[in-house]
């Protein structure tokens, strides 16, 4: 996956280098952990205006992940995130209980409603912790943190 991921993220898609650069922050998809190389397709994504990445690179500048800790980097990057939309963090937040227990097993697809919305608290969207304590109770959840990098 890692590899046509790359393909695309090479050409300048923002949406493949969010997950490569995910796949570089975790270790996933046939991909060695590498958190500067995670940091720079992140980047990449987030110059795009990819709110996922732009929201990513606060958490990583709010833990000192790869980046220099700022928790007033961490703070502009939430606020760019909250001023683009941040849509697809929030679709997570506004699915029902009937929805998000629709959500497949697969870990990859539960790593990012997980992911959207941790990152969706962050940005202090209601309703996402709440969201989030609802869908960690499922079985699933655990092995999607054990796969990926977990919530954050």
């Amino acid at each position: 996956a890692a590899r046509l991921y790359r393909l695309a993220a090479d050409q300048g898609e923002d949406y493949s280098q969010y997950w490569l650069a995910y796949f570089c922050e975790c270790g996933n998809g046939g991909v060695n952990r590498d958190m500067a190389e995670a940091v720079r397709w992140y980047r990449a994504a987030a110059e795009q205006g990819n709110t996922r990445a732009i929201a990513q690179l606060g958490v990583l500048r709010e833990m000192g992940r790869g980046v220099a800790r700022s928790e007033e980097m961490a703070a502009a990057s939430y606020a760019a995130a909250s001023a683009l939309g941040a849509e697809e963090l929030f679709a997570a937040c506004d699915a029902t209980p009937r929805e998000l227990s629709a959500v497949g097993s697969g870990a990859l697809q539960l790593q990012l409603v997980i992911r959207d919305l941790a990152l969706a608290g962050r940005l202090a969207y209601p309703g996402a912790v709440e969201k989030l304590a609802a869908i960690s109770s499922r079985r699933e959840f655990a092995f999607a943190c054990c796969m990926g990098c977990g919530a954050t």
